[in-house]
């Protein structure tokens, strides 16, 4: 579960550019409605899980009834711990790219522009990825988007060099900084595979068939119609020079990496803007809905498969992990961790109207996921002490 609240501070411009970041414009953080009791126990476990994990910065947002109800940052945003963290900070959110990369499919679909059963292989020729014993020709956007295609190469190294970045045709091929190829290794439906290879030949099915960049769709389709004006899958030098400063699982700095594999992995983005897409993907709630009840409904239901599941292997429908919690009823979400220095969750319960989402600037970030699980079990009424176990 994750919960984000930020403060927000006024910051000189020159001491915000003086550290490669810039202060962005916002409104205050003064929620629309009373803050719940569940932002008492962010404002007491946060600070505390990031000093004993050493997590500079970091961001949670907690929405109630359809609104974003607290939204505050903790801690400092770059390296030299001089910007703090606000409500506006931009994170590099890693795979939460996944779960945006779904909604960017579900608009084209709607709009005829692809077909989320058709094989994917119609949209792709010459075949990008090596021949295998399993027939490629079956693999639909849909089995990618559930990760039940049989592709391989779960998460991606990155680049040091924006210049480096090889094209999505070499990055399928193997130019990965040393992840590989990404491969057909079981037969399409067969299994739940964590996939970001997956994805990447989504993004490639989708750009050759629009003949569009998939960032300039994901502008157009997503981040537009919600007004989410500081999100981007670009992931360009100019877009990182405003955001957080990334660290690693000891707290140090890390230099930034570059994706050119955008649908699994490049999602920049703040928690207002975050929550503003976690309200749009809930049950009557105000603001834009771009996908209807009815593909909403198509996200967030576990996928087929032709083999039994097992009964405590993970549900995921199309972007998104699917979880009963302990009241039984459903929640969706999806977490996120890169080379770059970042962690990231988000956990939502859509037909409630409420969820919790949190950006930190450390692969160490992990240690924030006690929050959305607290969350979990607070929203679900059930012991927290047994459920979230430390």
């Amino acid at each position: 579960m994750r919960a984000v609240l930020l403060l927000t501070l006024i910051l000189p411009l020159s001491l915000a550019q003086a550290q490669g970041l810039q202060a962005r414009p916002g409104p205050l953080a003064v929620p629309a409605v009373a803050a719940p009791p569940f932002a008492q126990v962010i404002e007491r476990e946060v600070p505390a899980l990031m000093k004993e994990a050493r997590i500079p910065g970091a961001a949670v947002g907690l929405i109630a009834g359809g609104k974003l109800v607290y939204a505050k940052g903790f801690g400092f945003a770059d390296h030299a711990g001089k910007v703090p963290v606000t409500p506006d900070t931009v994170f590099s959110a890693a795979s939460l790219s996944k779960p945006v990369a779904s909604w960017v499919a579900m608009r084209l679909a709607e709009q005829g522009r692809v077909q989320l059963d058709k094989p994917v292989a119609d949209m792709l020729s010459p075949w990008p990825l090596a021949q295998s014993q399993f027939d490629h020709r079956l693999i639909t956007i849909r089995r990618l988007l559930s990760h039940t295609a049989g592709t391989t190469l779960g998460g991606y190294q990155g680049w040091l060099d924006f210049k480096e970045l090889p094209s999505l045709e070499e990055s399928l091929a193997g130019k990965t900084n040393g992840r590989g190829a990404v491969e057909l290794f079981a037969p399409v439906g067969a299994k739940l595979q964590y996939s970001g290879g997956g994805y990447t030949l989504m993004q490639l099915a989708i750009e050759r068939t629009t003949k569009r960049k998939y960032s300039d769709l994901a502008r157009e389709l997503v981040f537009r119609p919600l007004g989410m004006k500081h999100s981007s899958v670009a992931m360009t030098p100019e877009v990182l020079a405003v955001a957080a400063q990334g660290h690693g699982d000891d707290g140090a700095p890390v230099p930034m990496r570059y994706y050119v594999e955008q649908a699994p992995s490049t999602l920049t983005t703040n928690v207002r803007d975050f929550a503003r897409w976690m309200i749009a993907g809930m049950t009557n709630t105000a603001g834009a809905h771009p996908l209807s009840q009815a593909q909403l409904a198509q996200l967030y239901t576990p996928a087929e498969l032709s083999t039994p599941r097992a009964p405590d292997a993970p549900a995921y429908g199309l972007g998104h992990f699917i979880e009963r919690l302990g009241d039984g009823s459903t929640a969706v979400g999806h977490d996120g961790r890169n080379q770059a220095g970042f962690r990231a969750y988000f956990l939502m319960r859509p037909q409630s109207g409420d969820g919790i989402v949190f950006f930190s600037n450390s692969r160490s970030g992990v240690a924030l996921d006690r929050i959305v699980c607290l969350w979990g079990a607070d929203v679900a009424k059930v012991d927290a002490a047994t459920t979230c176990k430390k």
